[in-house]
């Protein structure tokens, strides 16, 4: 389907697309497009439930911005059971229960308990809260064990008994040698001034030729004492490593609650993006139970935006498709392309559990979606073009039973007498084939001699409308407003084709002859077209 996601320009719209947590994000990046109805449903489901929670706060705004806050700040979490967790794993659980239970909190009973969202893990979020004063701390505080406590605490006097042996010994040395450290760790003084080498209070070193590095030298007292910090920074470390086990018992322990959580969390993220994306275009729920596809009003959101930056007005498409197999004719300006990229990104966007944008747009539930034609940057021309072009639509073919699948312009790279004797015969098996399977594709082409095969829908592009054109142009403009004042007379509608009523005409010739080429070149090329014509 990455084919038919590119061709439709439907990353240019999932940047909209916004899920605030981690796992949220994650499934945005999967690019998902579900072939089960049932679980697009609930996707849709849960949409229309978010959809009336920001209904009900729309009097209270800041109800809903606690909600995306705490989304926001729920971090990746271990998953899994172990015999022990890092500090920092400990502290990411504590954080997710916090910003979890704000979240429940700002959604309210109803809507929580619809999405599953119900407190988890009491026992270990009381213990993890122990642990600091707010959600974005956490450490091994002296409350979780007596032992603990009693070991920092005899830290603390020690700290104290260090700095009283440290100001005797610095009192000593300024006495005894003339030398202030003030707390610092070393001093470098002039090779006269220094201590003598025995001294028992300082230890000298060279520092350059003429100056000594001085440090005070440890005395038996401060000796003593850092044997005592040793023992009981390991008493420390003993008791932190208990606190840490206990609390690592109570998280694994809680690992299932967890992973529901986060499970009913992303459900939820996921529909409040679902949500705030259909308010925000104008999206509406698809209907999944048709066996034809109908748009009504049917935007492509990238055309739309084009139009918009090129000050042009949008036309939304509206089309009843009740075929296996459906060809659809038009001029290279006709907006057939994007019609074909209309269909494919209502229904990759329907496929995604995600409403779409138009006034109402019924589908069915397709195996795959595909595309096969050029993409951005691609040139199919010659041999390896018309090879590369047979081995996509075999492809196409071999897969296509209960797929939705977009030809647009095929076998392009081939005469046009060779093209249309190759897409009649594609079309006649398609809609033979759809008819079995399920299956629904979609023909774009230029080529008008297509034979009508049985089964198939043969539909057009409506096209210039040549005679407001005509009013409208001003032969004496530079070339570019005439043709922009043409393509504002092209009319992107999908009409009926019936065999025969566009004889003779052609969007091409008709603007040749609007920008100027001579007009018995023009009748000349409108006869030959007619003939042509006849003979198909």
């Amino acid at each position: 389907m990455k084919d038919a996601w590119a061709f439709c320009q439907l990353d240019g719209f999932w940047a909209d697309y916004t899920p605030l947590s981690p796992w949220g994000r994650d499934e945005a990046d999967r690019r998902e497009v579900l072939t089960e109805r049932e679980s697009i449903e609930s996707r849709y489901d849960d949409i229309e439930r978010a959809l009336a929670f920001m209904d009900a706060c729309s009097g209270d705004p800041a109800r809903q911005d606690r909600v995306s806050h705490h989304l926001k700040r729920v971090p990746r979490l271990p998953l899994r059971a172990s015999e022990r967790y890092e500090l920092i794993e400990l502290f990411q659980i504590k954080k997710f229960l916090a910003n979890y239970r704000g979240l429940v909190s700002a959604l309210g009973p109803d809507t929580a308990g619809a999405f599953g969202l119900t407190s988890v893990a009491a026992r270990l979020a009381a213990e993890l809260d122990k642990g600091g004063s707010d959600p974005e701390t956490f450490f091994i505080a002296d409350r979780y064990d007596d032992e603990l406590a009693a070991a920092r605490a005899a830290l603390a006097e020690l700290d104290a008994d260090e700095r009283t042996e440290r100001a005797r010994l610095e009192a000593s040395i300024r006495l005894t040698h003339g030398l202030s450290f003030d707390g610092r760790e070393f001093v470098v003084v002039p090779r006269e001034d220094a201590p003598p080498p025995d001294s028992t209070l300082c230890a000298l070193e060279p520092y350059d030729d003429t100056r000594y590095l001085v440090r005070p030298r440890p005395q038996a007292q401060a000796l003593e004492l850092a044997a005592r910090r040793q023992a009981l920074l390991e008493r420390e470390r003993l008791a932190e490593d208990r606190v840490i086990g206990r609390l690592s018992e109570l998280a694994s322990e809680a690992m299932p609650e967890l992973s529901g959580a986060v499970a009913a969390l992303t459900r939820w993220d996921r529909a409040f993006a679902g949500a705030r994306l259909a308010r925000a275009f104008g999206l509406v729920r698809p209907a999944l139970d048709s066996d034809a596809m109908v748009l009504d009003g049917a935007r492509h959101i990238p055309c739309q935006r084009d139009c918009a930056d090129l000050g042009l007005a949008y036309q939304s498409l509206c089309a009843d498709f009740s075929s296996g197999a459906v060809v659809l004719f038009g001029s290279n300006m006709g907006g057939k392309t994007v019609a074909l990229k209309t269909v494919l990104f209502l229904q990759l966007l329907a496929q995604a559990g995600l409403f779409v944008p138009a006034i109402a747009f019924k589908t069915r539930v397709y195996r795959a979606v595909e595309y096969v034609g050029e993409l951005g940057g691609e040139r199919l021309a010659g041999l390896s073009g018309f090879g590369f072009e047979l081995w996509r639509l075999e492809r196409a073919w071999k897969e296509a039973d209960g797929a939705l699948v977009a030809f647009d312009e095929l076998a392009r790279t081939t005469g046009s007498h060779e093209a249309e004797a190759l897409l009649s015969a594609v079309v006649s098996a398609w809609a033979l084939k759809a008819g079995r399977s399920g299956g629904r594709a979609f023909f774009a082409t230029h080529f008008r001699g297509v034979r009508r095969a049985d089964g198939a829908q043969f539909l057009r592009m409506r096209g210039l409308d040549r005679q407001g054109a005509l009013e409208a142009l001003d032969a004496d403009a530079p070339l570019k407003d005439r043709l922009a004042g043409i393509n504002r007379h092209m009319r992107y509608e999908i009409v009926q084709d019936d065999a025969g009523d566009t004889a003779g005409r052609s969007d091409a010739l008709a603007i040749a002859a609007m920008l100027g080429l001579d007009g018995n070149i023009v009748a000349d090329a409108e006869a030959w077209l007619s003939r042509a014509t006849e003979r198909h």
